[in-house]
């Protein structure tokens, strides 16, 4: 088509000369320096880029799934919303995403694909997108539109190419990055937070309650007789039972609760803010009740089970986990007890 063109991003940037060199402020070199999340990065790079080209529109999409590519920020010209899913089959830059190509539509009003469409639809008259690549993998796409046609030239072509590479790069070490933190702090079983997660958000609780008096109740829970059921349905049954609470009770719970396991069959609930009591226990006792109407179908057998709640409140004077991690284990001891399958309370 006479309107468009594309080019291999190696062939792009094959060569020694000034044409194929580019020049970046000192200032956008720092400031990416200063990113600490990756949405800060993603931001930045579509701020400067709209400088570096004068551009109407920048955008930044990155792989969704099989079907979609997801923007993820945007500067300029607000022709596509931060909330439109971008169909890979059906776009421009889905073209640019699958071909592996940098591509510019020189001419927007004589293309029917959507987001040409909507781009053309709010002035834009031109744009270009270059791949973000990585090890030879594609992971989304940067984009610049102009509101003049035929505006973009092979120059500016490489330019963009290049700090596609470079963003495509500071992504993957974020999202590798982000990848090492959840390891590091999710439960590898069952999928919710783990012990070391669940120190540091009582830590910050404990310590938001020293300085405004933010009170909340903290309960461990056991699933009873965890090690007959063990002995009984064999090992991998036991995953199954743990996967299977830990789904139910985070489906379940309030936002700003909080739900860990910290070890074997034991599990950590906190509540948020300012709860009476009466309320907490109520929390925790629908909780127990959930636990007990679960039914668990493992090949043939269908296994149930119950679990014994210990909570307490938290404590003028308490500055370690330890100080309020006692006192619910004392509770929970009790409802051992007692008969199990059931809630106790320590002051």
């Amino acid at each position: 088509m006479d309107y468009e063109r594309e080019f291999d991003p190696q062939e792009l940037l094959m060569g020694n000369g000034e044409e194929n060199s580019i020049i970046l402020p000192a200032a956008f070199i720092h400031k990416l320096s200063e990113s600490r999340s990756l949405k800060m990065v993603l931001d930045t790079f579509s701020e400067w880029v709209n400088i570096l080209f004068y551009a109407d529109r920048v955008s930044l999409t990155l792989y969704n799934n099989q079907k979609h590519l997801e923007l993820y920020s945007i500067s300029g010209n607000q022709a596509i919303p931060l909330d439109f899913k971008v169909p890979i089959d059906q776009s421009f830059v889905g073209r640019a995403f699958t071909k592996r190509k940098l591509m510019i539509c020189d001419n927007l009003s004589k293309s029917q694909e959507i987001d040409c469409k909507m781009l053309f639809a709010n002035g834009i008259q031109t744009c270009m997108d270059a791949p973000l690549l990585v090890s030879n993998k594609c992971i989304g796409t940067l984009n610049v539109g102009h509101l003049n046609k035929h505006y973009y030239t092979k120059s500016q072509a490489l330019k963009l190419q290049c700090l596609a590479n470079w963003i495509a790069l500071n992504i993957s070490l974020h999202l590798q990055v982000m990848e090492m933190d959840k390891l590091a702090s999710t439960d590898y079983l069952t999928g919710v937070p783990n012990r070391r997660e669940f120190n540091k958000f009582i830590s910050e609780k404990i310590h938001h309650y020293n300085k405004d008096r933010e009170a909340f109740f903290f309960g461990i829970l056991d699933i009873d007789h965890f090690k007959k059921l063990n002995d009984y349905y064999e090992h991998a049954a036991g995953d199954v039972i743990l996967r299977t609470i830990s789904l139910e009770i985070t489906s379940t719970i309030p936002s700003g609760y909080f739900f860990a396991r910290i070890g074997g069959e034991e599990f950590a609930l906190a509540t948020s803010s300012n709860l009476s009591q009466n309320s907490a226990y109520t929390f925790y006792n629908s909780i127990r009740e959930l636990i007990k109407n679960i039914t668990i179908k493992y090949f043939d057998e269908t296994i149930t089970c119950t679990a014994s709640i210990g909570f307490t409140a938290i404590h003028e004077g308490d500055v370690q986990i330890e100080d309020i991690y006692a006192r619910a284990d004392k509770a929970l001891y009790n409802a051992k007890n007692s008969g199990r399958n059931i809630v106790k309370f320590s002051t």
